[in-house]
């Protein structure tokens, strides 16, 4: 019994003493190396650096001496159509506090204060912006445009290639290396695209559909056509020819009354065409833009798109249907009245807008839908290709009047790094999953959607307003006059890259 007791008082001893010298054995090197305070001073303070962001930008210190930095932007004053970069107060609006609050961070930091120009429409923003730098009067530190206003920027000596400003890593994930490859004429970059505005967001196209229309039907599951592959540009049309009703019996199809299956407009038809593998133009191994839209494959493909879309027993164009166009209905609101089964539309139908057509927005009416991209040609095609419409596209450039080039990439890297962690995914997460999508394989579908977006050239730039043509001016007889058209237009076009380039050349 005695043996007994004193083997327990070891056992007690060590159990006690064994940590201590565990503690005094321990190497406390690396904990002193990431922390000012030594460990015997202040042992609350020897805690865990806090590991640095990976995509924080490496960007030098710099006090800008209350510099006014001005952005010119699409839009009125007051109701800024692409730029949301300066606002003036908070609203409580999770996006526009959140601009807010980026644009009191850096104004702080860099001692230099924000300023937005919204210059007005398409055309009125950029013939400010040229005459401006013609005049070389500095108004404008920096511009966010559109793209398919961007060719006439690049036929004059008014932009800086964004590789002249050293503070801007392209790399970084808070711009859009894509983009800004396809962009790119001959090695030269004079725009980018990134978080600097959540604006760009809303330029994917999109397919709606009506998941009581699919169940009332006995449809596949749109969800599982794409995640199998199976969602082709057949499939799409078989539903939809299967969706479509007479619904008043009068032996036709009225806008304003039947059961349609697909509901479009004349420039979402660009969505259709690009995800089936056609492209208008793509750049050659010298990063010149040449015409594709010609090929045979890419003929007999649009051959079959236009015939389709253009079925009036199940198909319409609302923006040229009799009744419907910018004073009549328009595609989102069919939709909204539960009489189609998709709706080829682009994420800034997401939200309403005043200025457009719509009088409903898929964040407000109330029928129960999911998201998918558009389809792909066949099941032979490897991947869907998600694209955005180009022709409002916004696009990012720095006019030549600007001397403080160090300053402006700081700028830039900081407003995009900022736009990347804090409002591209309070616009991301709450307007269009939680808010909008109502589910979560619809969420996935805008995961991988915004995941993999592809950019057209030809559709980016529009060269000689050939968008016209292809898009949103679609005429009834292009379905059966494509190779006719491509022979009578493919000369301007074409004129329209060499313009460009021989601009560029000269310039360089």
């Amino acid at each position: 019994m005695k043996k007994l007791k004193i083997i327990i008082t070891i056992l007690l001893c060590l159990v006690f003493v064994l940590p201590l010298v565990v503690s005094c054995g321990k190497d406390d090197s690396k904990t002193n190396n990431n922390n000012p305070t030594a460990a015997g001073d202040n042992l609350d303070a020897a805690e865990p650096a806090e590991e640095k962001d990976p995509d924080m930008p490496n960007l030098p210190a710099s006090d800008m001496g209350g510099k006014i930095f001005t952005f010119l932007c699409m839009g009125t004053d007051g109701d800024p159509w692409i730029g949301d970069i300066v606002r003036e107060e908070l609203l409580g609006d999770p996006i526009n506090d959140a601009a807010y609050n980026r644009q009191m961070k850096i104004e702080q930091t860099y001692n230099v204060k924000l300023k937005q120009v919204d210059g007005g429409d398409y055309d009125q923003v950029v013939n400010s912006y040229r005459t401006s730098i013609l005049a070389a009067d500095g108004s404008y530190d920096a511009a966010i445009t559109r793209c398919a206003n961007f060719i006439s920027l690049l036929t004059g000596n008014y932009l800086i290639d964004f590789k002249e400003l050293s503070n801007i890593d392209i790399d970084k994930p808070y711009w859009n290396k894509n983009f800004y490859e396809t962009m790119s004429i001959m090695g030269r970059h004079y725009a980018a695209d990134g978080d600097l505005s959540t604006k760009r967001l809303e330029c994917a196209w999109i397919m709606a559909f009506n998941k009581d229309i699919i169940r009332e039907n006995g449809f596949e599951s749109p969800y599982d056509l794409v995640k199998s592959g199976q969602w082709t540009y057949d499939k799409m049309h078989e539903m939809a020819r299967s969706a479509a009703k007479d619904l008043n019996g009068d032996g036709k199809m009225i806008l304003e009354d039947d059961m349609w299956g697909l509901n479009y407009t004349g420039d979402t038809i660009m969505g259709i065409i690009n995800g089936c593998g056609v492209k208008i133009a793509e750049l050659n191994s010298e990063g010149i833009p040449e015409l594709t839209i010609g090929s045979a494959v890419n003929v007999e493909k649009m051959l079959r798109i236009y015939t389709d879309m253009r079925d009036h027993t199940y198909s319409i164009d609302t923006l040229f249907s009799e009744k419907g166009g910018v004073t009549g209905l328009g595609d989102v609101d069919i939709f909204a009245d539960k009489r189609c089964l998709f709706l080829a539309c682009a994420t800034h139908n997401i939200s309403y807008n005043e200025n457009t057509n719509n009088k409903q927005s898929l964040r407000t009416m109330d029928v129960t839908f999911g998201i998918i991209p558009y389809p792909k040609w066949d099941v032979a095609q490897s991947d869907y290709l998600p694209h955005t419409a180009g022709h409002y596209h916004p696009i990012l450039t720095v006019p030549q009047t600007n001397s403080d080039l160090d300053n402006t990439g700081i700028i830039l890297e900081a407003l995009a790094y900022e736009g990347m962690k804090n409002i591209s995914p309070i616009f991301y997460e709450n307007l269009l999953k939680t808010r909008t999508t109502r589910d979560e394989e619809s969420a996935e579908m805008i995961d991988f959607i915004f995941g993999n977006l592809s950019y057209d050239v030809g559709n980016m730039f529009n060269f000689g307003e050939i968008l016209g043509t292809f898009g949103y001016n679609m005429s009834t007889s292009l379905k059966s006059n494509i190779v006719s058209t491509i022979e009578k237009n493919e000369g301007k076009w074409q004129k329209a890259i060499d313009n460009m380039i021989a601009e560029i050349e000269k310039n360089s």
